[in-house]
């Protein structure tokens, strides 16, 4: 066992409420958490950076700006303040009985002698593990000998939009609730540190709270301690929260004969994964490729969402695209043509986006889309934001055909384990060389780091032109692949892979 630090964070006490064996993994088996990702870290960035936001917004305050980890010298700068009668302090560190918490921001109230506390959350509402988050903080703030008045969840306003930033922050006193809960923290904290100091790991089960609120470090290893196979129940899609009916009642193996009242899309991945086949409807996928018309653009989108908006007319998390790939096949026996877009400035990318995009999709054929409600509802917002082009980018909603609902329904590969998106389908049907694993850039998440790092000032050109290279060799690729995709299901229907989809531009309703 490893000796019990002398002050556990806040951070890691909350570990323990969600799980008695995540925290004692982490105390005493700290090799088993899984590494910090880069989304991860970039979630963590965004904290700060909407923290440091909110701090503009009570303004006059002394920052502790002492690193996360010196817990001592943060606690000595706050007693410090304290006794010099500062009002308004941001980051203010707190312990007790071995709970160590530091507040957002806390301001004094000369008429009531007591402090006001304004705890900052980077989401656009108020969700029901902040409660337990801030209960704990307060509990221990309050224990320390801080005299509390009110407390208050400050979080960003979705009805926020730039550049009228005045209404970024909503703010929320959750005094009451906080006040319900307080007594539950102390019982709670004594077996937390009780279970910590016992010879042995907790024996907790796996359950939703692996992957509820957000996912826990140690989900890989205890999951594989419970032998849970690669494919399961819990792949099974469409499933929510029966999943854990199932494992609770033992039914965990697919091939499980009490599998049963399922669906019929669950009944179809089962019998596949007992027969070992792969299940293709031809007739379902003809019949849906008729809806499809040459020419067909092949499109997707990389968007950013920053959580505090920087384009006009954006709320926070908005979606903004910033690059488009889109592969064209003009007729049947066409060659394939490429056009491509990356915005690689600062400054708002749709002004130049949108001429792009509508010159590349022109105004006949089915454009491609996989997911295709994500391509939709960024048109609809560049329309909404471009009255100008408003009616152009609108005709090119009605155009848009999806794969995915027609694979969803015509088509299961065990190498799918469960999941229908393009990663899991491409390589099962087309190949492993259609996977994305090597690639600088791989998903959209790192199309999105790879962006901000592009457009920093800050970024050397010899890496901002392997940024580039990478973006666009992940976006083409998206697009590539969904041409092959649509090529192999036109060759499930036909000798001749070009007549399952109709190449006559004039039977197409006008958009």
């Amino acid at each position: 066992m490893n000796p019990i630090p002398k002050l556990l964070s806040k951070t890691r006490l909350m570990r323990g409420f969600r799980c008695l064996k995540c925290i004692y993994l982490t105390i005493h088996h700290p090799e088993l958490e899984a590494p910090v990702t880069p989304e991860k870290q970039a979630l963590f960035d965004q904290g700060n950076e909407v923290g440091a936001k909110a701090r503009e917004y009570y303004p006059g305050g002394v920052l502790i700006d002492n690193k996360p980890w010196d817990f001592s010298g943060a606690l000595a700068r706050t007693r410090e303040l304290l006794a010099n009668g500062t009002s308004l302090i941001y980051e203010a560190a707190f312990e007790y009985m071995g709970c160590y918490a530091r507040a957002d921001i806390i301001q004094y109230s000369n008429d009531t002698r007591r402090w006001r506390i304004f705890e900052v959350k980077s989401t656009t509402k108020i969700k029901p593990e902040h409660y337990d988050d801030i209960a704990l903080q307060v509990w221990i703030m309050a224990k320390s000998g801080l005299p509390i008045e009110q407390i208050n969840i400050v979080h960003l306003n979705p009805d926020c939009r730039y550049p009228d930033l005045s209404n970024l922050f909503c703010e929320t006193d959750i005094t009451h609730e906080i006040r319900e809960k307080y007594l539950s923290v102390q019982p709670r904290l004594r077996e937390i540190f009780s279970s910590i100091r016992q010879p042995t790991v907790p024996d907790i089960d796996i359950g939703s709270y692996c992957h509820s609120p957000t996912e826990c470090d140690f989900t890989q290893h205890c999951w594989k301690e419970k032998h849970i196979p690669d494919i399961s129940v819990f792949n099974l899609p469409q499933i929510k929260s029966q999943k854990w009916d199932l494992y609770h009642a033992g039914i965990i193996s697919l091939n499980d004969p009490r599998l049963t009242d399922l669906n019929e899309l669950q009944n179809r991945v089962i019998a596949c994964f007992r027969n070992g086949e792969r299940f293709i409807n031809v007739e379902a996928i003809k019949s849906a490729l008729l809806d499809w018309h040459y020419p067909l653009v092949f499109l997707d989108f990389e968007t950013i969402n920053p959580a505090l908006p920087r384009f006009d007319g954006c709320k926070p998390f908005e979606h903004v695209p910033f690059q488009f790939s889109a592969h064209i096949l003009q007729t049947p026996n066409a060659e394939i043509l490429h056009k491509e877009f990356l915005h690689t400035t600062a400054d708002d990318p749709r002004k130049l986006l949108i001429p792009a995009l509508l010159d590349t999709c022109g105004e006949q054929g089915s454009i491609v889309a996989y997911h295709a409600r994500f391509e939709i509802e960024r048109i609809q917002a560049l329309a909404d934001y471009s009255p100008e082009h408003h009616d152009a980018l609108i005709k090119l909603i009605g155009r848009f055909v999806d794969p995915l609902p027609l694979i969803r329904e015509s088509v299961y590969d065990n190498a799918f384990a469960g999941s229908f998106s393009l990663k899991s389908v491409a390589p099962a049907l087309l190949g492993e060389s259609h996977g994305y694993d090597g690639m600088l850039v791989a998903n959209g998440s790192d199309a999105q780091r790879a962006y901000e790092e592009l457009i920093s000032a800050a970024t050397p050109d010899t890496r901002k032109n392997s940024l580039k290279t990478a973006m666009l060799d992940y976006c083409r690729k998206d697009t590539l692949v969904m041409v092959e995709l649509v090529k192999w299901l036109c060759a499930q229907t036909e000798s001749n892979n070009s007549l399952a989809i109709n190449p006559d531009p004039s039977t197409q309703t006008p958009g």
